[in-house]
């Protein structure tokens, strides 16, 4: 290693228990926190590191608190002290009083009051915001009407054209599913096989071989020295409702499996105050989990708040302020301070043991103007249930997974988060925490991220699947119900396409000049693009495919025929012949037959591409089988790869359309409808078995 990572050696290590166990003991009132990893482990080729503390004074951390406790409140006054005055004397940055206190990056505020000063620009904001609420429902329904009317009006052509350039565009889009589901496979594969730290040593030796001189950032005041690995303090939110303690127990287990978890993680447990005995269930998480990270705070957020609408978002909303204030008063590190990083995860998800080592190598490594607007996001993997999962959910699953890791993997796609994802603490706090008021948490958290950094805010795969459950109910109909009322949650996010339009409104009022607006609309365009396809294209792919051989065999019968027969009279030339008499000209009988022809062309491809696409699950599913809950040698079918194989593709053939219309277009037309009256929505949770749907009103 390098010089930054080798000098940790001149330090006598303190040796700790073994740190590649799942559940690590805690560590020992008299091992100073563990600051200092163990001796060298020779399998490993990793190098021990110096832990640094994370306080700026010789003040010792208070013993206890309301919101939580830590494995460094067994360090004594003295033993604090002493760690500190030796790393304040080798580090220069840290040792600043106000480290963190000054913002990193840069923000519009898109504060209504203060841009819309004018009725012209009020007027105008209003009308744009009411449009953006009635587009979705104009596209689905108006699109959808138009066809029809072109049909009504004899505009066959037309009509046939419109249909045969989507199914085109859908074509591409499976297509697509295909390739990058093959690819993010491999890179799936591929990472999963990664030393990070090994990568990042490699990588810094590199740095310091060129000479290059790696800043924090342009407004860093003192530029003498860069973060390292042991510098980075990761913060996990885990917001929850009714989770099962089981649940809850597994999801912190598979953190600890982190190898610094110890003393660089810690954990934000935050729950809603309106759960019935959340108190002692918190208590008890607590006590159990306390000395296996940094610090283990707790949260509660209050009922019935203003503008918090109950769920995922406005919990993080509360639990972000708390942290904040948590941090400042015991740890002293302030809300910008560029050392830490959060991550948002839902509280039944599994990530790979491997991510943050992965998260600390991306942050550390990312470019100086790109550090502190990046967003993290893994390939969500919703097989932890698999073996239990009704089969038109597990199609439902498996279609949603591949998506995600083929969004991931394509390099011309807009990545946003979803479900669980990671930030800077600088970059969260500069665009002022999580929205109480939106549903769509993940989408929501990084359009305004976006919005609020002139369209520099990008999202950057990790490729470390994340696992979680499907919706799950004890009776196969009451997990495909609870799979639909997800299904309608989900469907309620393309509100957020009116809150990307009105940001933008709001936006290139803030900025000044022609040329600064048009550039941030050029840069956000591509996230209302995604966000618009996502909806709009799942509300639409069905039922115009449907629609489209609905108008070939039944309305437009008699105009047109197949190629093979376009040169025998016999059956070709009599319907050219009758046509004519009804004055349709011959020419257009022949472009008619020309378009139907690629359009049950391309209508095969689509077939056959997510055909295929679905048989990919086999191999991503064989790289996550460990991960997977229940016995796997009981399902004969699944259990072995290429009979997993032939089981999919019967499955997908024979149930993918009616998963299709059920989880995926109808839940978009209903909450297209929703929105162009209702703005707010009440959060229903996931299904689970030991868990009720609804939250409490």
């Amino acid at each position: 290693c390098p010089r930054r990572c080798a000098s940790a050696r001149q330090a006598t290590p303190l040796v700790m228990p073994s740190l590649s166990s799942a559940h690590r003991p805690p560590p020992s009132s008299d091992d100073s926190g563990g600051f200092l990893l163990g001796e060298e482990d020779p399998a490993s080729n990793v190098r021990p590191l110096k832990r640094k503390p994370l306080l700026d004074d010789g003040s010792s951390p208070p013993s206890s608190s309301a919101a939580g406790s830590s494995a460094g409140d067994l360090l004594s006054s003295e033993t604090w002290a002493e760690d500190l005055q030796k790393f304040n004397s080798q580090s220069s940055i840290l040792s600043r009083a106000n480290f963190g206190a000054e913002p990193l990056v840069q923000v519009l505020q898109l504060d209504e009051d203060s841009v819309l000063k004018t009725p012209f620009r009020r007027a105008a904001f209003q009308v744009v915001h009411t449009a953006a609420r009635w587009l979705p429902a104009l596209v689905l329904y108006g699109g959808t009407a138009g066809l029809l009317t072109c049909a009504i009006c004899k505009y066959r052509w037309g009509m046939l054209l419109a249909l045969t350039l989507f199914t085109m565009y859908t074509f591409v889009q499976s297509a697509a599913l295909l390739v990058f589901s093959l690819v993010g496979i491999v890179k799936v594969w591929s990472n999963s096989r990664v030393r990070w730290y090994t990568e990042y040593c490699n990588w810094l030796a590199k740095e310091e071989r060129s000479g290059e001189a790696r800043p924090l950032s342009a407004e860093w005041k003192d530029t003498s020295r860069d973060l390292d690995w042991h510098d980075v303090l990761h913060i996990v939110m885990l917001p929850s409702y009714k989770t099962p303690v089981a649940v809850l127990e597994e999801s912190l287990r598979a953190l600890e499996r982190f190898d610094l978890a110890t003393t660089r993680m810690g954990v934000v447990l935050a729950f809603e105050q309106r759960e019935a005995g959340v108190y002692q269930k918190a208590k008890d998480l607590q006590a159990k989990f306390a000395l296996r990270f940094r610090f283990v705070i707790l949260s509660f957020h209050p009922p019935d708040l203003p503008n918090h609408v109950p769920g995922k978002s406005s919990n993080e909303c509360w639990a972000f302020q708390h942290l904040c204030s948590e941090l400042e008063q015991t740890y002293r590190i302030h809300r910008h301070d560029p050392r830490v990083v959060i991550t948002v995860m839902d509280d039944d998800s599994e990530f790979h043991e491997n991510y943050f080592e992965a998260l600390t190598y991306h942050f550390l490594t990312a470019p100086a103007s790109r550090r502190y607007v990046t967003t993290w996001q893994p390939p969500v993997c919703h097989f932890k249930n698999y073996l239990r999962q009704p089969v038109v959910v597990r199609v439902s699953s498996l279609y949603a997974t591949l998506s995600e890791l083929a969004a991931l993997a394509n390099p011309l796609d807009c990545h946003v988060n979803y479900s669980s994802y990671s930030l800077s603490l600088a970059l969260a706090s500069a665009v002022g925490g999580w929205d109480p008021d939106h549903l769509a948490e993940d989408w929501h958290m990084y359009a305004k991220c976006a919005l609020k950094t002139s369209g520099r805010a990008r999202c950057q795969p990790i490729f470390l699947p994340l696992l979680n459950y499907t919706p799950e109910e004890e009776t196969y109909w009451g997990t495909c119900h609870s799979r639909w009322e997800q299904a309608k949650r989900h469907a309620l996010g393309v509100s957020e396409v009116v809150y990307a339009i009105s940001g933008i409104f709001l936006g290139m009022l803030e900025v000044r000049g022609a040329l600064r607006r048009f550039i941030y609309f050029w840069r956000l365009s591509p996230m209302l693009g995604k966000f618009a396809q996502v909806h709009f294209m799942n509300g639409m792919s069905v039922v115009l495919n449907v629609l489209a051989q609905v108008v070939i065999h039944l309305y437009m019968w008699r105009y047109w025929c197949y190629a093979s027969s376009m040169q025998e009279s016999e059956t070709c030339g009599l319907l050219m012949q009758s046509s004519t008499q009804e004055g349709i000209a011959q020419e257009q009988i022949l472009l008619n037959s020309w378009m139907v022809l690629w359009q049950q062309r391309l209508t095969a491809g689509v077939g056959i591409a997510l055909g295929l696409a679905g048989g990919c699950g086999t191999l991503y599913f064989d790289l996550v089988r460990d991960r997977v809950e229940g016995d796997i040698t009981e399902h004969p079918l699944i259990m072995h790869p290429f009979l997993h194989w032939i089981y999919l593709q019967l499955m997908c053939c024979l149930w993918a359309p009616l998963s299709s219309v059920v989880y995926g277009a109808v839940p978009v037309w209903i909450a297209a409808t929703r929105i162009t009256w209702e703005a707010k929505f009440t959060h229903v949770v996931a299904g689970m078995v030991g868990r009720s749907l609804k939250f409490e009103e």
